[in-house]
């Protein structure tokens, strides 16, 4: 992959990833709006899925949901890539799985609900 793609393509994630987010907002205007956002989110992941590239984006989308899911793994994951390069994953996948991170930490940073902390309940406090 070509670095100029490959800078696209995260680009182009990173927008969809934000146009995801904003549907999912609960103070979201209306379903129009909504509507729109999952409208655009899926041209740009058409475009992208049937492209020349679409192993590495499909690796980008499943670094980032797996960061939602199991980040603990995800951490086990991108350690072990820096101790082996040339291992398993290559440089456009570090990126990728590193992207992922990068955007998993900003949503649960802008949206996570305030309330107690983990394994803290409200008599606790």
């Amino acid at each position: 992959m070509h670095i100029e793609h490959e800078e696209a393509m995260r680009e182009a994630f990173t927008e969809l990833d934000r146009l995801t987010r904003l549907a999912f907002r609960s103070d979201f205007a209306t379903q129009a709006d909504i509507n729109r956002l999952y409208t655009d989110g899926a041209a740009i992941d058409q475009g992208w899925h049937f492209g020349p590239h679409q192993q590495q984006w499909e690796f980008l989308k499943q670094a980032r949901s797996q960061w939602e899911c199991d980040p603990e793994a995800m951490r086990q994951a991108l350690i072990e890539s820096h101790r082996a390069p040339g291992g398993r994953l290559d440089a456009v996948q570090r990126r990728s799985i590193e992207q992922g991170r990068v955007l998993a930490t900003a949503a649960r940073m802008r949206f996570e609900p305030p309330g107690p902390a983990r394994g803290q309940s409200e008599r606790g406090r």
